[in-house]
């Protein structure tokens, strides 16, 4: 939220909302949420998952998010991976219901990218390097980008959603393959207990 403008800069405040059984709905956070200029929503689901950082994507926004602000590519490219992250939420229902085997071929490659954008959009933290056993990572706007607009493309397509796990750049998946490397000792959808414990200010994917 900005408190204040001025010629040379803007007074910007940072709050942490607890929302209630993580009901959205409820008027407090209704109106909070209202009065913010961009929200990060931290998922409990992602984070049982083990897809860290634990942020939402869907639920997370930005009234800055626009082309004038971030430019034409990043905002189509931003708009392209969440839409195809809505289109893949919609179908875990009939997923779940009657297998993926049921859906048609346009809506399991929706399901293909959906499910590699999650696992790229994983980053290992240099708080947790003990614990995971993973050198954490930095990754520039550039790269992230690039990274979620192949995927997009399928070129990403033949390979296994956990070389995408966990990795910096999106040529380290190459790399992951090529050294047949695992992805990370939890695969994220299991029960097992994750190593990231907390989201990092570090992450810029």
């Amino acid at each position: 939220e900005r408190i204040a403008n001025t010629d040379t800069g803007a007074i910007t405040s940072i709050q942490a909302v607890y929302v209630p059984a993580d009901d959205f709905t409820d008027p407090a956070a209704v109106h909070t949420f209202s009065h913010l200029s961009a929200s990060i929503v931290l998922s409990r689901k992602r984070a049982s998952e083990g897809l860290y950082p634990a942020i939402d994507p869907l639920q997370s926004s930005s009234k800055m998010a626009t082309p004038g602000t971030i430019g034409e590519r990043h905002y189509r490219i931003a708009q392209e991976v969440r839409r195809t992250l809505a289109q893949y939420a919609e179908l875990k229902d009939i997923i779940a219901m009657l297998g993926l085997e049921q859906l048609s071929p346009e809506d399991r490659n929706v399901v293909a990218r959906a499910r590699r954008l999650e696992r790229f959009l994983t980053q290992p933290f240099f708080t947790t390097e003990q614990f995971s056993g993973l050198k954490g990572k930095l990754v520039s706007r550039k790269d992230a980008l690039d990274g979620c607009e192949r995927i997009l493309r399928d070129e990403f397509k033949g390979y296994p959603e956990h070389a995408l796990y966990m990795i910096g750049a999106v040529e380290e998946a190459k790399e992951k393959v090529k050294a047949g490397k695992p992805g990370f000792p939890d695969e994220p959808g299991s029960n097992k207990a994750a190593t990231n414990p907390t989201p990092s200010s570090q992450s810029s994917k």
